[in-house]
C-alpha cells in the first residue's frame, strides 16, 4: 500500500513537470516561427526575394497561415520577376494554392492577410482565364478583400487593392463592357468616385506608401476631369523610388504619361 501510494504520488508530481515542458517546447516553436516571421518580413521590404523565398518555402508542407499568406506573397514577386512567362504563370498558380491553403487553416483566429492575399492573387490569376471567369472571380476578389478590412481596415494595401478592383470597371471601354454583360447579363457596379474614396483612404493611412497609389489616383483624378491635381501626382509617382517591379512598371507608365502631357525635361521635376 505504502508503495501503491509513493507510485500515486510520483505520477501525480510528473503530470505538472510534463505540462510545463510541453508549454516550454510550444513557446521555443513559438519563438522559432517568430524569428522566421520577422526574418521573411525584412527581406521582403528591401525586396531580397529569392532569400525570402528561401526562409518560407520549407513551410508549404505545413498549416500555419502565417507563413503560407507570406510564401503566396513571395510567390507572386518571383512571378512578377520572371522573365519566362510559363514560368510566371507557374508561380502565381502555386501561390494561389498557398493563399487558398492560409484560407481553409486560419481557424478561429480570422487572418485579414490571408483574405487579403487570397484576393490579390486570385485576381492576377484570372488573367490567365478569360474574361468570364475574371468577372466570375471579380465578386470573390471583392469579398475577401473587403473581409479583409472588415478584420483590419487600417492596412493601406487592402484599401489599394479594392480602389485597383472599382477602378478596372468603372474604366472599361463601351464595347468590353457590353461584351461581359452578354457573356454574363451583368456587370458589377462601379464608379470612379469608388475608386477614388478606396485610393484617398490608403493615401490617408500611409501616406506615399506605393507608387502604383499615385499612379491610380492620378489616373482617377484624370477620368473625373481634375487635370492640375492629375499632373501633380503623375509628377509624384514618377519620383518615387524604384525598388520593386511594380515601382519600376509606375515609373515607366508615369513617364510616358508626363511626356504625353508635355514634359520635356524630367530633372526640373
Amino acid at each position: 500500500l505504502v508503495a501503491l501510494f509513493f507510485n500515486k504520488l510520483l505520477g501525480l508530481a510528473i503530470v505538472p513537470f510534463i505540462k510545463k515542458k510541453a508549454d516550454n517546447d510550444d513557446s521555443k516553436q513559438n519563438a522559432k516561427l517568430e524569428r522566421f516571421k520577422q526574418e521573411a518580413d525584412t527581406l521582403y521590404d528591401v525586396y531580397l526575394i529569392e532569400n525570402a523565398y528561401n526562409v518560407l518555402r520549407r513551410f508549404s508542407s505545413g498549416n500555419d497561415p502565417q507563413m503560407l499568406w507570406r510564401l503566396a506573397r513571395i510567390l507572386v514577386e518571383k512571378a512578377k520577376m520572371s522573365k519566362d512567362k510559363n514560368d510566371r504563370k507557374r508561380f502565381m498558380y502555386d501561390a494561389l494554392k498557398m493563399a487558398e491553403k492560409a484560407l481553409d487553416n486560419e481557424g478561429e483566429d480570422a487572418c485579414w492577410q490571408a483574405h487579403k492575399w487570397y484576393a490579390i492573387v486570385l485576381s492576377y490569376v484570372s488573367e490567365y482565364e478569360g474574361y468570364t471567369e475574371q468577372l466570375r472571380h471579380s465578386y470573390e476578389v471583392r469579398r475577401h478583400l473587403e473581409k479583409a478590412l472588415d478584420i483590419n481596415s487600417a492596412d493601406a494595401t487592402t484599401w489599394h487593392a479594392l480602389g485597383v478592383w472599382y477602378f478596372t470597371f468603372a474604366d472599361l471601354s463601351s464595347w468590353k463592357a457590353l461584351c461581359i454583360r452578354v457573356m454574363s447579363g451583368s456587370l458589377p457596379a462601379a464608379t470612379y468616385e469608388d475608386a477614388l474614396k478606396c485610393f484617398q483612404k490608403a493615401e490617408f493611412i500611409k501616406p506615399n506608401f506605393y507608387s502604383s497609389n499615385l499612379w491610380y489616383l492620378a489616373e482617377v483624378k484624370s477620368r473625373l476631369g481634375q487635370k492640375e491635381e492629375a499632373f501633380e501626382l503623375y509628377k509624384a509617382a514618377f519620383k518615387m523610388p524604384v525598388i520593386t517591379m511594380d515601382d519600376g512598371d509606375t515609373h515607366d507608365k508615369a513617364y510616358d504619361r508626363l511626356r504625353k502631357l508635355g514634359v520635356k525635361d524630367f530633372t526640373s521635376i
